[in-house]
């Protein structure tokens, strides 16, 4: 059985101060506790390894399975909301980072809340083809490329009833670079997928779409 690792991170106030203390919890696909783990004063947990599947399924353009083994976190820590994290993707060789923002709970709350978040497939998984809708009305295009920082981020298709969230430029880039591709693949291929995740997004801008 091939090897990956892990690293949980947790903050608060908008990813600016370290949580040091929260219990996290990591279990694997079945719901079997793998690990039990604190945060330091870095809001770092320690690194763990944990098991997966050989790297070279990442490389087969025809293996129609995952070539990873996904795990689940949950965080914890006094006078805070919980978080579930399902699905986190580990693959051979390579060290996952999730981090964990952690908001605090209301002050009328006696009860911790859990927000759950549900990883989907990379899109290199996907075999069914995707498709961009049309804006409603005519692009515009600015005078200038702009590199948005933050970014807003729609979080459904242009017209699905979805929040919009702000991220910052470089984040929103990992993030889709992480939902797309596998870190697995030859450094040119990331490199050209990672352009294309820039100059996709600043072309939204650039043309307002």
């Amino acid at each position: 059985m091939a090897i990956g690792y892990l690293i949980v991170q947790a903050k608060t106030a908008h990813d600016a101060i370290p949580l040091e203390g929260v219990r996290i919890r990591i279990t694997d696909d079945e719901g079997q506790s793998v690990y039990e783990l604190v945060t330091d004063e870095s809001g770092l947990a320690p690194l763990v390894s944990l098991e997966t599947v050989g790297r070279e399924l990442s490389l087969d353009p025809y293996y129609i399975g995952n070539p990873y083994v996904g795990y689940n976190v949950f965080a914890q820590a006094a006078g805070f909301d919980s978080m579930s994290i399902k699905g986190i993707p580990i693959y051979d060789g390579e060290t996952a980072i999730q981090q964990l923002m952690l908001t605090p709970m209301q002050g009328s709350a006696r009860n911790a809340s859990t927000t759950e978040i549900s990883l989907n497939k990379p899109a290199a998984s996907m075999r069914e083809g995707r498709y961009q809708e049309a804006p409603v009305s005519e692009p515009r295009v600015l005078r200038q490329v702009v590199i948005p920082d933050p970014i807003t981020v729609h979080l459904g298709r242009p017209s699905a009833y979805a929040s919009n969230v702000q991220v910052s430029f470089p984040d929103y880039v990992k993030n889709a670079a992480s939902s797309e591709i596998y870190p697995t693949w030859p450094e040119a291929a990331l490199r050209a997928n990672i352009y294309a995740i820039i100059t996709f997004a600043l072309n939204r801008v650039f043309t307002e779409w």
